[in-house]
């Protein structure tokens, strides 16, 4: 028997792999969108910095004195 695409192949496997194989891969998906929704709720908080804030920060660190 030749199978031309994986669909044939899964028609070919005996019926307890075909279970096995959905309850697989339902797995791998609620593994999956249990990581995104963790993702989505630990996103970082955004920071607006202004001018004066960029200013600061370069005198205090970049533009000082080596002594």
């Amino acid at each position: 028997m030749t199978a031309n695409t994986v669909y044939d192949i899964f028609l070919a496997l005996p019926e307890s792999e075909r279970q096995r194989h959905i309850a697989l891969v339902n797995e791998y998906k609620r593994k999956e969108d249990t990581k995104f929704s963790i993702l989505s709720k630990t996103k970082k908080k955004e920071f607006t910095y202004t001018k004066q804030d960029a200013l600061d920060y370069l005198f205090k660190n970049v533009f000082t004195s080596k002594k």
